[in-house]
């Protein structure tokens, strides 16, 4: 885990109740060479019963979404949460199976181009139940987002990459571009009280704890 030591840029408060390092410079990905639009993306019904106010139509979801696995996100922190799409936010909601917005196409199509920092594969998630692709924060202490998500184009601000097994499948989910900031359930950690419904997922520095450990796993 030493390449997290490199990560000690300069302090910036984002307006959270403690202040949070900035992440390091960037690492520049190379663009892979771009791939033909595939034909029959819509694999995979939404249930429009999860649709929120930012959802998008089912006709566009249906034709968005990029082959792959369909997985949960789930933090060391309480794997009885997800990450999930809440009112347009990302946020930890406890499981629910049958809930789509808590399910993620691991669109893995980049994998064998595109690599970060330590040479670990890219990817990007993608939502079951909006077609929107989980997107980098602005910076460091701030919200992660969703955005519209094409599949036949390159776009490195949805793409992402994991860290080596940091203990019983659990590892960093971090930025392809700088590894330095990682998925963070804000606040998520035992000192906070822990992970709650509603807990919202941001970009932090690797600090070792629990809620910046997630799980990729088979959603069923």
């Amino acid at each position: 885990m030493s390449y997290y030591q490199d990560y000690e840029g300069q302090r910036s408060n984002q307006g959270y109740p403690n202040d949070c390092d900035a992440g390091s410079e960037r690492h520049q990905l190379s663009p892979p060479p771009c791939r033909k639009q595939e034909e029959n993306y819509g694999l995979y019904q939404p249930d429009n019963s999860f649709q929120s106010e930012h959802s998008y139509s089912e006709h566009h979801r249906h034709n968005s979404l990029p082959q792959g696995q369909i997985v949960k996100l789930s933090s060391k922190a309480n794997p009885d949460y997800a990450l999930g799409v809440r009112d347009g936010r990302v946020v930890l909601v406890y499981y629910n199976p049958s809930d789509p917005a808590q399910q993620w196409v691991k669109d893995e199509s980049l994998s064998n181009r595109v690599r970060d920092a330590v040479g670990h594969p890219a990817f990007s998630l993608v939502n079951k139940a909006t077609g929107q692709a989980l997107r980098h924060a602005p910076g460091a202490c701030q919200e992660v987002l969703l955005t519209r998500y094409e599949g036949g184009s390159y776009d490195e601000s949805v793409v992402w990459s994991e860290s080596e097994d940091m203990g019983y499948g659990y590892r960093t989910i971090r930025m392809a571009n700088d590894i330095g900031l990682n998925l963070d359930a804000f606040q998520g950690d035992r000192k906070h009280g822990g992970i709650i419904e509603g807990t919202r997922a941001v970009l932090w520095k690797w600090n070792k704890q629990d809620n910046q450990l997630w799980k990729i796993s088979p959603s069923y």
